[in-house]
């Protein structure tokens, strides 16, 4: 299968990013089994931190755009793609509301029942915690390290990947997958 993924691996909250090795990891899963080209999306400002996803994997796969395109251009992307990943954030919104098959993977900070992206093909992933949902304004309130984030393994995002390209099964609407 060959697929062409759009990744939007920041957001506008650090408390609500996946760990950016994490997005490395799944991108290169994506490269090697999914034979996949990888578009990581996002604004000027967020290029520098993606660039730690693209620095080790194939150029002519994985490519850095953030801040290099118009909106709409950014828009177009994502209506062409396999798949979108990304974190809660409004290209997770954008992407479920185009009806292009969705994985968002989603912390504790906020309750997914309530705010995540929904459309057509959307999983949601989110690792119950706890202290879920937490409401925590800052990164730096977060006593357990974004626990919440980092214990949704790439691995598990790979498998969500791979059945939302696929369309293997419909995701249901209203209910995050708890991992």
């Amino acid at each position: 299968m060959s697929a062409a993924l759009v990744i939007a691996p920041v957001s506008n909250d650090p408390l609500r990013d996946w760990p950016l090795s994490h997005f490395e990891q799944l991108a290169r899963l994506c490269v090697e089994q999914l034979e996949a080209t990888v578009d990581c999306v996002g604004i000027r400002a967020q290029r520098v931190a993606v660039n730690q996803i693209v620095r080790r994997l194939p150029p002519d796969r994985v490519r850095n755009l953030c801040g290099t395109m118009p909106w709409s251009d950014t828009t177009e992307l994502i209506r062409s793609a396999s798949c979108v990943v990304a974190n809660n954030s409004g290209i997770a919104h954008l992407a479920a509301g185009l009806g292009v098959p969705t994985v968002c993977v989603f912390g504790a900070s906020h309750n997914p029942y309530e705010w995540m992206a929904r459309g057509p093909a959307v999983i949601t992933l989110h690792k119950r915690t706890g202290c879920a949902p937490c409401a925590f304004g800052q990164l730096a309130e977060c006593p357990f390290d974004k626990r919440c984030l980092r214990e949704i393994a790439p691995e598990t995002v790979f498998e969500a990947v791979r059945r939302a390209c696929a369309r293997t099964d419909a995701p249901v609407q209203g209910s995050p997958v708890h991992v």
